[in-house]
């Protein structure tokens, strides 16, 4: 083959120019460029347009733009509309129960977002308030790695969902269950004090609402409508005193649907159920013996001893303090031995750990009591709850708040005790608060009901039958709790 013939033959099939060179759109602007020569100390940092603040260790808070400015712009007294996050503002895009990601989300209904800007619009500032105790915002946790990720899609998922809405609005997620868990008050009390609300009449509270999911709906298995997993969303409405709507009353004026409360405190504070009530009594009626306390924790085993136990010379016995069984016998013996009687402050949930303290009295030849606390689980966690949003001069031993494992726990072992376990006599003690208004205000989370309505008043006899019903009253002894669970 001759050189020539390597030669490339020219075509027509084709053009052989070069195609023309496209012009690269810049992306970057002249501001930047220059912002990037300039030294560290003289370079403008543009504000993120959603921000987050970790509060306590536990309440993580995001805000898209300024919410407060744009409230603080607003006339006094301001309408707030709060709501929860999934399943009313939002929901999974792929149907799981939980998202897969920060991407992994739509809104609840296609009339949301209108919904809000409309809100927005007539004044109301809005908040969002969620409990996320999937989220981690612990270093030291156990599975690092998961927590980090939950966090980061967590975070990623609120700022596209925030910057989608292109509002002035803030998040408060509570983490932990703890005073920021709905229905506790404290991400709403947070938001007031970063909002500078506090003062009386800042608040329209009579225009305000908070919209979520968890509302104590009952379901319909034949509808196959699943019930709400709580109330704690119409809790939350009812303990701010602003008005409760599910996200379908609305977003779509759906009617109310029937509900049920987890639990409403306002039966313990009937008037009428107290005069009627039993008075405490409770008196030594041997020189030396052994008092056995058995309750849940949170049913005012202490509030009992300090009001009616320590003036009688009963000394005090209690595994919080002394860290075991074994040094509560111990310290039980010395002062029964010392001709002193003492009361045994557990709660001694099952027959096999009451056991013990009626060997000892048998060993020791001194009767055995008990005084049995009937405060149902819901009513205990309450009352911890308040133990411990009080002062050391309300909660003398500074308790903080117990697990949830501290309530079912007990529960699982409970056995109610019985005198054929050896015992001289049980005193039932089934809890009833008293106290001042303000004590009251504290303690009770408050519930809305006919009474109410202005210029009504649900007859006397009417309430001291529904309080009768709810109640079943059978109590040999009431507890007169004044302000907190525990006093000296």
């Amino acid at each position: 083959m001759s050189p020539s013939s390597l030669k490339r033959v020219a075509s027509t099939d084709c053009d052989i120019s070069p195609p023309p060179k496209r012009k690269a759109i810049a992306t970057t602007t002249s501001k930047a460029v220059a912002n990037f020569f300039k030294p560290t100390s003289e370079k403008i940092t543009e504000t993120p347009v959603v921000t987050f603040q970790v509060v306590n260790d536990t309440l993580l808070v995001a805000r898209h733009g300024d919410p407060i400015a744009d409230l603080t712009a607003r006339p006094k007294p301001v309408k707030i509309a709060a709501f929860d996050f999934d399943d009313t503002v939002v929901k999974t895009a792929s149907g799981n129960v939980f998202g897969r990601g920060a991407t992994d989300w739509t809104w609840w209904h296609a009339t949301v977002p209108g919904k809000l800007k409309q809100l927005h619009a007539d004044g109301h500032a809005l908040v969002i308030i969620s409990n996320q105790a999937g989220v981690s915002l612990k270093s030291d946790a156990k599975s690092p790695k998961d927590g980090m990720k939950s966090l980061n899609n967590f975070k990623g998922k609120v700022t596209n969902v925030l910057t989608a809405l292109g509002l002035p609005i803030s998040v408060y997620a509570a983490t932990e269950k703890d005073l920021y868990r709905k229905p506790r008050t404290g991400m709403w009390n947070r938001m007031m004090e970063d909002y500078e609300l506090a003062a009386d009449g800042q608040v329209d509270l009579a225009g305000s609402v908070f919209v979520g999911d968890a509302a104590g709906r009952l379901g319909d298995k034949a509808a196959k409508i699943k019930k709400d997993h709580s109330s704690s969303d119409r809790d939350l409405a009812a303990n701010i005193r602003i008005d409760f709507k599910t996200p379908e009353e609305f977003f779509l004026d759906e009617e109310v649907k029937s509900f049920v409360r987890n639990f409403e405190p306002v039966q313990y504070l009937d008037d009428a159920l107290l005069l009627a009530s039993t008075p405490t009594v409770f008196s030594k009626t041997n020189e030396l013996d052994i008092v056995l306390f058995c309750g849940s924790p949170g049913a005012g085993k202490s509030t009992f001893y300090w009001t009616h136990l320590k003036s009688l010379g009963y000394e005090r016995v209690n595994q919080d303090i002394l860290k075991s069984r074994d040094a509560c016998v111990k310290v039980a013996r010395q002062h029964l031995e010392d001709r002193r009687s003492v009361v045994i402050d557990n709660t001694n949930a099952d027959v096999e750990t009451r056991a013990t303290w009626v060997r000892l009295a048998q060993k020791l030849n001194v009767p055995i009591r008990v005084v049995h606390f009937t405060a149902p689980p819901k009513l205990c966690e309450h009352n911890d709850t308040i133990r411990a949003l009080n002062s050391r001069e309300t909660n003398p031993e500074a308790r903080t708040m117990l697990p949830k494992m501290a309530f079912t726990g007990f529960t699982a072992r409970y056995r109610e005790p019985s005198l054929q376990e050896g015992y001289q006599d049980i005193t039932k003690v089934d809890f009833k608060f008293e106290g001042t208004k303000e004590q009251r205000a504290q303690w009770k989370p408050r519930c809305p009901s006919i009474d109410d309505i202005p210029g009504f008043r649900t007859p006397p006899t009417i309430t001291r039958a529904l309080s009768a019903a709810s109640n079943q009253i059978t109590t040999t002894t009431i507890i007169a709790i004044r302000g907190s669970l525990h006093r000296q």
